[in-house]
């Protein structure tokens, strides 16, 4: 017969599943990062959907931490706006300690995760600016920017018939 895991031991193992999945998509995102300096194209498309999947996973265990927190709020008659750290004493003082580390380890990799997206994200728009320029400069003709709806920039080079969207 299997018994019921205990709500702390659930908790703690969200937090460990966030941590690992946040620590997946940390290291994509510096290998993503080395492929962008390296302008190995072919890398960078790649792990385009690589990242988008591991994202996706992170953010399910995210979720699912979330979701135990939550109830561990809600049992505690604690307001959900209170910060994880404030949840600590909650749990059993055996478990404070580990559970004081996880919530900062959780803490600090959602926030190098930040980081390393918004780096990466600055350094494939620098590069796609490059490649405009670029194939302006070897258009017969200059071209121009042109936005669609959703705020996106297209580029059209004159005489081309193309756009193509960056």
């Amino acid at each position: 017969m299997k018994t019921a895991v205990p709500f702390h031991e659930q908790v703690v193992m969200a937090m460990r599943g966030e941590i690992q999945e946040q620590g997946a998509l940390l290291g994509l995102f510096e290998e993503q990062q080395r492929a962008i300096i390296n302008r190995d194209s072919n890398k960078v498309l790649t792990l385009v959907a690589v990242v988008q999947k591991q994202v996706d996973t992170a953010q399910a265990a995210r979720s699912r931490r979330e979701l135990l927190m939550a109830q561990a709020l809600r049992r505690a008659k604690i307001s959900p706006q209170t910060p994880l750290l404030e949840l600590v004493p909650q749990f059993p003082p055996a478990l404070q300690p580990l559970m004081r580390a996880l919530v900062e380890e959780v803490i600090r990799i959602a926030d190098r995760v930040r980081v390393k997206a918004n780096q990466n994200q600055v350094l494939l728009a620098r590069s796609i600016d490059l490649i405009r320029e670029l194939l302006e400069e070897v258009s017969p003709q200059p071209g121009g920017r042109i936005y669609d709806e959703g705020g996106s920039v297209k580029i059209k080079l004159s005489g081309t018939g193309k756009a193509y969207i960056t």
